[in-house]
């Protein structure tokens, strides 16, 4: 499979340069950072969240896990819980199984991006494949998340 088709549109629809990283086969976006030769924490990962109000994404580093009393903090919404990979399929339905894109926006999801993120000079993120990362500006990821909440949502594995 290839970048997923949102993905590649809602960039173009942006006018965001990028460039496709291709890599073996990976499992976890800390993986595809091992895999390319990236610092994982410049490589974005989305956890996908749901409570009975609807879906929330949270878009970390992958050297970090997420802080879900930030979380909880800043959508004043106590009852999220992670979404199985299992269930991504009708909302990911361009995506292969466990390949979420960090792009909540393109997906029409409410979105929370760790501030740590606003710092990287370049960002890479998954396409919705296994086997490949996007590339792009930090200020074009920062851009294309201007619209979501900004804050500290997670914690150092190290």
């Amino acid at each position: 499979m290839t970048m997923a088709t949102t993905v590649s549109q809602y960039l173009n629809e942006h006018s965001v340069h990028y460039r496709v990283i291709p890599h073996d086969h990976s499992a976890t976006s800390r993986e595809s950072a091992h895999k390319a030769g990236l610092r994982e924490d410049t490589v974005a990962k989305a956890i996908l969240l749901e409570d009975d109000q609807g879906l929330v994404m949270a878009i970390i580093p992958s050297s970090s896990s997420l802080d879900m009393r930030a979380v909880h903090d800043e959508t004043g919404r106590n009852q999220l819980e992670m979404v199985k990979e299992t269930e991504f399929g009708e909302i990911f339905s361009d995506c292969e199984v466990g390949a979420l894109p960090p792009l909540g926006p393109a997906y029409g999801i409410t979105t929370l991006v760790d501030s740590s993120l606003d710092l990287c000079d370049t960002v890479y993120l998954e396409s919705g494949d296994h086997e490949s990362l996007v590339a792009m500006d930090g200020r074009d990821f920062n851009q294309l998340m201007a619209g979501c909440i900004h804050c500290d949502l997670s914690k150092d594995w190290f």
